[in-house]
């Protein structure tokens, strides 16, 4: 009769540590990294370390560049949907790079959900991809 109990508890403790890895898995931490630009409305961008944003979970916020100037949010997280706040920038005008810029934070002001897949996040507006950045 033990060896049974023992048996059911190792296979129920085995079963809930799956639970635990494929939940971990489903919900990537995103402040690990810093995320690289790499297209904009779904057009490839070669905007390097002009274009990177940085996520603070302890705090709620996002950090980075915008192709010219510096930014910050605050942001709300559930499951895969994501809606930042409070955009404020740095105003700093670069020339060639304007555009660039105001798409990626009026992008960002539109970001309704996000999914990670391998080393990229996608940020969208309903089913629209907005931006994609590669960690």
């Amino acid at each position: 009769m033990r060896k049974f109990l023992f048996i059911i508890l190792l296979s129920a403790t085995t079963l809930n540590s799956c639970s635990i890895v494929n939940q971990q898995a489903d919900s990537p931490n995103l402040g690990e990294s810093e995320w690289k630009l790499i297209s904009i409305n779904g057009s490839p961008k070669a905007l390097g370390g002009n274009a990177i944003l940085k996520f603070d979970e302890k705090e709620n916020q996002i950090s980075g560049i915008a192709a010219c100037n510096n930014f910050t949010a605050d942001y709300e997280m559930l499951r895969k949907a994501i809606k930042f706040e409070s955009i404020i920038t740095t105003k700093k005008y670069c020339e060639g790079k304007m555009d660039e810029e105001n798409l990626i934070i009026t992008n960002l002001q539109n970001v309704t959900r996000y999914d990670v897949k391998a080393n990229m996040l996608y940020f969208y507006s309903q089913d629209n991809l907005l931006l994609t950045y590669r960690r």
